[in-house]
C-alpha cells in the first residue's frame, strides 16, 4: 500500500471562481514547503492534495513542515482506494492496524451503490468478528470520503495553521524592528496570503554587523511559512543627522513618518500593495490615535496594522506560540526603541509635516535607500544570500 499525506484545505473553498488561482498557489507553497525533502508527488485531488511519499520519506519532518503552510486546514496517513466495499475496509485495516478507531463515513456521489451508513454497518460487522476494533467515543478517527469511483481515507489528523495561502494576496512590506511585536503582525499577515518584503532600520557602522544577525533570523524562521522573504537593511545614522535640528518632543512620530516614506519606497520598487507594522492601538507614545493619524498623512500605500486591537499579553502569548518571543527578547539596540521623557502624544499633522520638509528627509530617503543593503533569507537550514 502507498504512503500518502492527504491535505485538506478549509476557507479557499469560499472563493467562488476564483478558488483555482488559490489552489494552484498552495500547491506551489506546499512544493516549496517541502523543498530538500524526498518525496514522490502532490497530487492535486480538486477539493485536497494528495501527497505520495516515497520509502525514504521522513514523514515527521515533512509533517513539520505542512503543518506551518497557510492555507492548510489537516492532513493526516491515508490511503486511495477503489470505492468498492471490500477494498475500502481491506485498505482501512492495514491504515488503522489494531488500533481501535471511530469510523466517520461520507459519501458524496450519491451515485454510489451503497451509503455511508451502509458502510459503517460493514466496519461494525468487521468489528463484532474481531477483525477491527471500532469504539464511537475513541479520539483515533478514520475517515473516509467516498467520491465517485475513488475512495478517499485519512487516518489520524494534524491541524494546519488554516488563512490564506502566502502570496495569493499580493505582497506587503514589512516594518520588522528587534521587538515583540512586528514579527507577530508579520505572522497574522501572511496568514491572510500577503507575502512579506521586510524593511528593518539598523544603529550600526555597516547591514553586516554581527549584532544583526538576530534579526536574519528572526526572518529565518518566520520563512518557515513563506518559503523565502527579500529584506532591505537600512542604516539609522543618514535620519539622525537629518533630524538632530528637532524637537526631541517631535523625534519619535517624525521617525515613524520616515519609516512610512521609506516603506514606500521599497513598496514601490517590490510591487508590493501594503505596508503592515506591529502598532497596537496606545502601546507606546507613537500609537495614540492622533499620532497614528499624523504620521500616517499623505503616505499613499495602505497601512496595515494587524495587531492595532490587541494589548501586550495578547501579542506576546502569540510570539510564544509561533517561536519567535525567544529571539525577540535576545539584548539588541533597536532604533525603533527611540524615547523621550517629553515625547509628543497628540502631534498635529502640519507640524509634523513642517519638520519633515525642514529637515530635508526627502532626501535623507535617498540617501538611505542608496545605502540599503538587499538580502534573500530562506527558512531555517536553508542559505540565505546577499543581493546587494
Amino acid at each position: 500500500m502507498d504512503r500518502l499525506i492527504i491535505i485538506h484545505f478549509g476557507e479557499i473553498w469560499l472563493k467562488g471562481k476564483n478558488r483555482k488561482r488559490f489552489v494552484d498557489r498552495l500547491e506551489r507553497n506546499i512544493k516549496t514547503a517541502l523543498s530538500g525533502e524526498s518525496y514522490e508527488r502532490v497530487a492535486n485531488e480538486r477539493d485536497r492534495f494528495v501527497l505520495h511519499l516515497r520509502a525514504d520519506s521522513d514523514m515527521g519532518r515533512i509533517s513539520g513542515r505542512l503543518g506551518k503552510v497557510f492555507g492548510i486546514s489537516w492532513f493526516g496517513s491515508g490511503v486511495v482506494v477503489d470505492t468498492e466495499p471490500k477494498a475500502i475496509i481491506g485498505a482501512a485495516k492495514a491504515l488503522v492496524g489494531k488500533s481501535e478507531v471511530r469510523v466517520e463515513a461520507h459519501r458524496a456521489d450519491k451515485g454510489i451503490s451503497f451509503t455511508s451508513r451502509e458502510l459503517v454497518g460493514m466496519f461494525l460487522d468487521e468489528a463484532r468478528s474481531g477483525r477491527m476494533r471500532l469504539d464511537r467515543d475513541s479520539e483515533k478517527v478514520l475517515k473516509v470520503s467516498m467520491k465517485g469511483e475513488r475512495t478517499f481515507m485519512t487516518f489520524g489528523r494534524e491541524e494546519g495553521p488554516n488563512g490564506l495561502p502566502v502570496g495569493s494576496s499580493g505582497r506587503a512590506v514589512v516594518l520588522l524592528s528587534g521587538g515583540i511585536d512586528s514579527p507577530v503582525a508579520s505572522y497574522y499577515a501572511m496568514k491572510r496570503g500577503l507575502e512579506p518584503v521586510y524593511l528593518h532600520v539598523h544603529g550600526f557602522e555597516s547591514g553586516d554587523a554581527p549584532e544583526l544577525e538576530k534579526i536574519r533570523e528572526t526572518v529565518a524562521h518566520l520563512c518557515a511559512h513563506s518559503g523565502r522573504a527579500r529584506m532591505y537593511v537600512v542604516p539609522y545614522h543618514v535620519f539622525q543627522g537629518r533630524a538632530l535640528g528637532v524637537p526631541k518632543s517631535y523625534e519619535l512620530v517624525l521617525f515613524k513618518r520616515f519609516l512610512y516614506r521609506l516603506a514606500e519606497r521599497v513598496a514601490k520598487r517590490e510591487g508590493a500593495d501594503c505596508i503592515v507594522t506591529g502598532e497596537s492601538l496606545g502601546q507606546v507614545a507613537s500609537q495614540t490615535v492622533q499620532n497614528l493619524d499624523a504620521t500616517a498623512h499623505g503616505i499613499g500605500a495602505f497601512i496595515m496594522r494587524p495587531l492595532v486591537g490587541m494589548d501586550k499579553q495578547e501579542i506576546v502569548d502569540k510570539a510564544k506560540e509561533i517561536g519567535t518571543f525567544k529571539l525577540s527578547i535576545r539584548k539588541y539596540r533597536d532604533v525603533c526603541s527611540i524615547g523621550s521623557h517629553e515625547a509628543e502624544t497628540r502631534a498635529k499633522r502640519e507640524r509634523l509635516k513642517g519638520f519633515y520638509n525642514k529637515s530635508g528627509m526627502t532626501k535623507a530617503l535617498s540617501e538611505t535607500m542608496k545605502r540599503a543593503k538587499v538580502i534573500e533569507i530562506a527558512a531555517m537550514g536553508h542559505q540565505s544570500e546577499s543581493v546587494k
